[in-house]
């Protein structure tokens, strides 16, 4: 259903990366539903930073090409939803995962889904809450007339709004990526990308 490609970098730039501790990442999602569910990743959280361990990292989206729904769900500490958003992102959006958010993607459309994230290089994601659970909060599905609909997952305990926000409407921890892809900005200023890790 999608293929990720870690450690995407020119052979000349990879030093780079590796000197700040990040890694920029490539990932394809195919058009398609399983049922009435649109294709999505399996989801995941990040492990808690090692010199604050009530913040977890955090990661950056880029939409390169198609469109994305980004599920981002904070949960509570007994692994029930307390917080879930879909982000509308198209081409050139840029997504910030929060830190102590997991997130979904999802391809609502019939087209391929190419996305692309910088991330700290070394912690583990964390796959077991959103596998626990069956998935994120929501799910997206195809509707009866055909437009995109959220269903409410009934692994959960208790029932959280699902918050629609289109990428743009989203801040950014920098104003480097306002008119360039973060591979880009970050080989040009790797320092301003520090918050990642």
């Amino acid at each position: 259903l999608y293929y990720m490609y870690r450690g995407v970098a020119h052979a000349d730039k990879i030093e780079i990366f590796h000197l700040y501790g990040l890694r920029y990442d490539i990932t394809v999602l195919v058009p398609g539903k399983i049922g009435r569910e649109f294709v999505k990743t399996v989801g995941h959280f990040h492990s808690p930073k090692p010199a604050n361990q009530e913040e977890t990292f955090s990661e950056y989206y880029e939409v390169l090409a198609g469109e994305a729904l980004y599920l981002l769900q904070k949960n509570k500490r007994d692994g029930d939803v307390e917080e879930i958003m879909a982000v509308e992102a198209k081409k050139g959006d840029k997504v910030y995962v929060l830190p102590n958010y997991g997130h979904v993607t999802v391809n609502p459309t019939e087209d391929f889904l190419v996305m692309a994230n910088l991330v700290a290089a070394d912690f583990p994601s964390l796959y077991e809450p959103f596998r626990i659970k069956k998935g994120a909060a929501y799910y997206c599905i195809e509707g009866e007339t055909g437009r995109t609909e959220f269903v409410r997952n009934p692994n959960y305990r208790n029932s959280v709004g699902l918050k629609l926000v289109p990428a743009p409407n989203l801040g950014q921890p920098t104003d480097l990526v306002k008119h360039k892809g973060l591979y880009q900005a970050f080989l040009e200023a790797p320092e301003a990308f520090r918050f990642l890790t």
